[in-house]
């Protein structure tokens, strides 16, 4: 093309058609800067396409870490409630309770915590808006905001109540170390004395330690409040990404179950007995497996870090961190679950 431009000037020059020449060369750069123009265009739209699909990515990452999130936190808003209900109750009623059963009902209060590690912060690293993106720029404006609400530590929230009970030499429950997951050991009679329970009805009764109480209750309530904030505004972050990408998908890997009604729950490094996704567009699990009376719990790539439980049988909705779901009959089952909504059901199969 530009060879051609170029005979096309040395015959206008040969032949002192000077106006004419002036015309094609000026037409012939305005052509070179059209080109030149076109290209940065397509450029552009190429990066940009390549920056939004990028953006999408990330965004589904943190979409899932997100689902975690509010799992987790409405987990806690659970247990505040029932922390805030017993501390009521042994505040009302400090003699109703059994004396064998004060030091486990002292040390359940003293459970709280909500220090832990959110992956969506790891993800929001990645995310690599573009500045003239007004959807990009709000999205993750609003995903900085809330990560940065995570940043907290309640770890002085029971200090003085813990230091309470070690001022009694009130011991931990006893736990089996091969089997943690399953909580403490209620049944040895032996693990607290006589003098133990008569030092923790003392404590109740202490003026001391109905004020550490009554500010652990009011500190709770505190805390749960900022809880349910954060809850909030995962559910509403969930929302929008899902507006801006109602392609974005919960992904789940390596769905398995493990529990007492199976081979037992692990220490550490057990592997889950692994079901098979039936549907991908829905996020099915399914399995039949014969399952010992007991408990189960399922979870994903083999870690407790991503457990579902639940209070219903043979059908419910799973909670993230929840109980374990009982098997109150050994049999034949055939197990459906969906992690996106939590959906589970055991469809007991008659024996052969």
């Amino acid at each position: 093309m530009i060879n051609f431009f170029r005979k096309i000037r040395k015959q206008l020059a040969n032949e002192n058609k000077f106006q004419k020449y002036f015309r094609y060369a000026f037409g012939e750069v305005a052509l070179i800067m059209i080109g030149i123009f076109m290209a940065l265009q397509l450029n552009n739209w190429n990066e940009n396409r390549k920056q939004e699909a990028q953006f999408k990515v990330t965004l589904e990452q943190i979409y899932n870490t997100l689902k975690f999130d509010v799992d987790d936190f409405k987990s806690q808003i659970e247990g505040h409630d029932y922390i805030i209900n017993l501390i009521d109750y042994v505040l009302e009623h400090p003699d109703s309770f059994a004396v064998q059963n004060l030091p486990y009902t002292l040390h359940s209060i003293g459970e709280i915590g909500n220090k832990r590690t959110s992956e969506t912060a790891y993800h929001t690293k990645n995310l690599k808006y573009n500045a003239n993106n007004q959807w990009q720029n709000e999205i993750s404006k609003q995903i900085i905001n809330y990560v940065n609400t995570l940043n907290f530590d309640d770890g002085t929230l029971k200090n003085d109540y813990i230091a309470a009970l070690k001022s009694i030499d009130l011991a931990y429950p006893k736990v089996d170390p091969l089997k943690y997951n399953v909580g403490w050991i209620t049944t040895d009679s032996t693990y607290y004395s006589e003098e133990d329970f008569t030092r923790v009805s003392q404590l109740l009764h202490s003026n001391s330690f109905r004020a550490i109480l009554k500010t652990l209750k009011s500190q709770t309530i505190y805390l749960k409040a900022k809880t349910f904030v954060r809850y909030g505004d995962g559910i509403s972050i969930m929302n929008i990404i899902k507006k801006y990408n109602p392609n974005v998908k919960l992904l789940f890997q390596d769905v398995g179950i493990k529990g007492t009604a199976i081979d037992g729950f692990d220490n550490i490094g057990g592997l889950s007995t692994p079901m098979i996704q039936t549907d991908i567009d829905n996020d099915i699990w399914e399995i039949d497996i014969y399952l010992l009376e007991g408990t189960i719990k399922f979870r994903c790539r083999d870690s407790w870090a991503i457990n579902w439980g639940g209070n219903d049988f043979p059908k419910g909705t799973g909670i993230h961190d929840g109980s374990d779901i009982i098997i109150p009959e050994a049999g034949n089952y055939h197990i459906i679950f969906k992690p996106i909504t939590g959906e589970y059901e055991f469809i007991k199969l008659e024996d052969e």
